[in-house]
């Protein structure tokens, strides 16, 4: 038994933490500021999803040949390499790089003074030999010395023979024999190149690069007849060792040959790592082959095979996807934060300049929400369709297409709906926001921009459904004229003029559609009054007129008295009259519930509070506001005229039984309580509102005139507003004293017609027939007499 109690009072105290829980979340979302801060986050956020491009996390893989399973859209502009072309012109690059040659252009020089000091070293030496030998002026019996024979090798470089080193011993080295065998050598880097390996086929051709190693000066030749091969200058050789040492005999001309080869040097060599890297430059400096794909632009169809351009292209696309994946969030996050700073700065400008706050300020911030993402929704779609009709016809651009696309129905809904001011908000966030369909070019927002203010500014007053196509073909003209300027900003008027300013006025037409048939949406869904509905409002032939005439007509007749009353003065002050008309016609609709307690249809009856106590009755009186507002909302009239039901006697006090309640000798005065008798508000809030208060009043107190003379009738009016106006029941709406003195000239106009006097027509007496029938005589008789 304790363990049940103790359970239940554990489920109590649960129940209670989670019933404390929920109030805290309903108290939050009911909480104004929070539906603010909500509306403008989810606003940001969702046109930030609509207007980023998309972020792919993961790529999928395709090959050529393969069937595209679904429609694939580039979402921006990218560039697309073509790897086989970029492959075959660095081919071409590196083809076209002429091999590298080092010259030495100081061999000639080098080998010379070789010679020349080697020769000298063993011209000395031979003389020093001959000194201390003392030997005859022959030297054919001189042993060779292998040491002098092999320093004279390493001072010349070369392997010499016997005979060869015989040879030269015998010319003893002399100055004579180092000038003719350099005379052989130097002829042949004369302007001439040695190489010691053959030019290939290639090189022949194309030419080649020679690089002077002492200077770093490069040099193209393509004429190769002064490259000569090492291995093939023997014959040449020959002919210049005959013609230089032509006096000595064949042995010796023989050695020399054999010395002068051996001491010639290829002074162009082929140099492999500078033709590499020439080559790998000539490569790197070829810029990849690139293609534009444009935003938009279908990169594949559903069921296409993909091909080797289209790989390229998929493959381009899922790539920067996924290199750019900050940066795309990064640009979804801009726009979510533009969105965002937008929309608080347009928020604010609304409430600080133009509008009052309300309970009904955050329900038009959010269907100011809820348009802006549908508008964004419809250019987004127009954007697809204006691209596909394109791609049927090639012959006209897509941006023509773009002017048909309906930018201002946001706007002319918003200022149908609530007022031309906020549409002009919606229509300068809107044209900001749309910058980013269109890579931020400055000609269709402007386009979107003129055409929702035009258009809002024409549509307001509309008091026919017809009215909206009337707008559409207005607007129609304003797009046409916007083209044109748009056409003279971009320096070519006639750039597809005829197309564009068609697409412009079709733009106008469905604009127009568009508006008359969603308006109606949103008047049902959040209860907004349009002009049009308020026409249907005020037929006099509604169930609840034909009603109010059987079962209250004094109410009945009050209303009509009131309604002409406010509407004259609302067009006198710039109110809406249409608004404040019908409202009047409403505004005592409580009273049907019980109509024998007013005054004006008790018709000759007992007075059905004279059975009850002055508190009771005027709590009777005060109970039509709250039954009005109920049958208002029963009725679907909308909560303009609710309000207005409602702040019609604003907090005033039912004066007539509160004196009577202070006269009753059964109370004391001091326990009485006005606010007993006082209705419950709030203070009228619109001018529409103080204009039913004030209508209401002053035409149930004419009624109390007994000989309403146009000056009794102006005396009325002003005691009556100046009595309202010091009870403080206007200081909630913006009527100024300006506006009081105006709507009292238009009141008494109004009361001076009603009260009129007129001729009192004197009465015919009936004669005598003495029960026979009275003839009447011919016309041509009376005429005579």
């Amino acid at each position: 038994m304790m363990f049940i109690t103790a359970t239940k009072n554990k489920i109590s105290h649960l129940a209670d933490k989670l019933q404390e829980k929920y109030k805290k979340i309903i108290s939050l979302l009911n909480n104004s500021s929070f539906q603010k801060w909500s509306i403008v986050t989810i606003l940001s956020l969702v046109m930030a999803l609509i207007l980023a491009p998309e972020i792919h996390f993961s790529s999928p893989t395709f090959h050529e040949g393969m069937i595209a399973e679904h429609d694939i859209k580039a979402d921006r502009e990218f560039l697309v390499e073509d790897q086989k072309a970029t492959k075959k012109r660095r081919e071409e690059a590196q083809q076209s790089v002429l091999p590298v040659y080092d010259y030495d252009s100081n061999l000639a020089a080098a080998i010379r003074t070789k010679i020349y000091k080697a020769f000298f070293a063993s011209f000395r030496e031979l003389k020093n030999v001959q000194a201390i030998h003392k030997e005859n002026d022959s030297l054919s019996d001189m042993p060779v010395s292998q040491k002098r024979k092999r320093k004279l090798e390493t001072n010349l470089g070369i392997t010499l023979s016997v005979e060869e080193f015989y040879v030269l011993r015998q010319k003893q080295f002399s100055p004579a024999l180092q000038r003719n065998i350099y005379r052989v050598i130097s002829y042949f880097y004369e302007d001439k190149y040695l190489t010691s390996v053959p030019l290939s086929k290639n090189e022949m051709d194309t030419g080649i690069t020679v690089r002077d190693v002492n200077t770093q000066e490069e040099e193209d030749i393509n004429d190769l007849s002064a490259i000569l091969n090492i291995q093939e200058i023997d014959t040449l050789l020959q002919q210049r060792v005959n013609s230089i040492f032509r006096s000595d005999n064949y042995a010796t001309r023989r050695a020399i040959f054999s010395v002068t080869k051996k001491l010639i040097e290829p002074n162009l060599t082929f140099n492999k790592d500078t033709t590499e890297k020439k080559k790998l430059a000539a490569m790197e400096e070829v810029k990849p082959t690139l293609f534009k794909v444009q935003n938009n632009e279908m990169i594949v169809r559903e069921g296409e095979k993909i091909g080797y351009n289209t790989l390229l292209k998929l493959e381009a696309f899922y790539k920067t996807t996924g290199d750019d994946k900050f940066s795309a969030f990064a640009v979804f996050v801009g726009i979510f934060l533009t969105a965002l700073f937008l929309s608080i700065i347009l928020y604010f400008w609304r409430t600080r300049n133009w509008v009052k706050p309300s309970n009904r300020t955050n329900l038009d911030f959010l269907i100011m929400g809820i348009l802006a993402i549908i508008q964004v929704v419809f250019v987004k779609v127009g954007i697809f369709i204006s691209l596909a009709i394109s791609r049927a016809f090639p012959s006209i651009p897509p941006d023509a297409f773009f002017f048909a696309i309906p930018f201002a129905f946001g706007a002319v809904i918003i200022a149908v709906l609530i007022n031309r001011n906020i549409a002009m908000i919606l229509g300068i966030f809107i044209a900001f926001l749309i910058a980013f369909l269109f890579n931020e070019r400055i000609a269709m927002p402007l386009y979107c921009f003129l055409g929702s203010i035009a258009a809002s500014y024409r549509v307001v007053r509309s008091h026919q459904r017809s009215a909206f196509l009337r707008v559409g073909v207005f607007l129609g003209l304003i797009n046409m004229a916007a083209i044109i300027c748009i056409n003279f900003l971009t320096g070519n008027l006639f750039n597809d003029l005829l197309i564009r300013l068609a697409m412009g006025f079709i733009g106008g037409i469905l604009t127009g559609i568009l508006v008359a048939g969603i308006t109606p949406i949103f008047e049902s869904l959040f209860g907004y009054i349009t002009d049009i509905r308020l026409l249907e409002l005020g037929n006099l032939n509604q169930p609840l007129f034909q009603q109010m005439i059987i079962e209250a007509p004094g109410t009945y007749h009050h209303s009509i008295i009131v309604a002409s009353l406010v509407e004259t003065a609302a067009e006198a002050i710039g109110a809406n009259s249409l608004l404040a008309k019908v409202s009047a016609y409403y505004h005592d609709i409580g009273k049907l519930t019980k109509p024998q307690y007013f005054i004006e249809n008790q018709n000759d009856i007992q007075n059905r509070h004279d059975n009850l106590s002055p508190k009771m009755s005027s709590l009777v009186i005060i109970s039509h506001v709250k039954d009005g507002c109920e049958l208002a909302a029963k009725q679907k009239l909308g909560q303009q005229i609710i309000n207005i039901i409602r702040e019609h006697h604003g907090t005033s006090i039912v004066s007539y039984f509160y004196d009577k309640a202070k006269k009753n000798s059964n109370r004391g005065t001091n326990k009485l309580s006005e606010n007993d008798f006082r209705y419950p508000g709030p203070k009228p809030q619109t001018k529409e509102a103080g204009l039913v208060m004030l209508g209401d009043i002053i035409e149930a107190s004419s009624r109390t005139l007994s000989n309403p003379t146009p000056a009794r009738i102006r005396s009325l009016v002003r005691e009556r507003i100046e009595s309202v106006y010091t009870d403080g029941q206007l200081d909630e709406c913006e009527l100024t004293l300006k506006n009081l003195n105006t709507i009292g000239e238009a009141f008494i106009k109004i009361l001076t017609g009603i009260f009129h006097h007129r001729i009192d027509y004197p009465t015919t007496p009936k004669k005598e027939t003495n029960g026979k029938k009275e003839t009447k005589e011919p016309a041509d008789k009376k005429q005579s007499k």
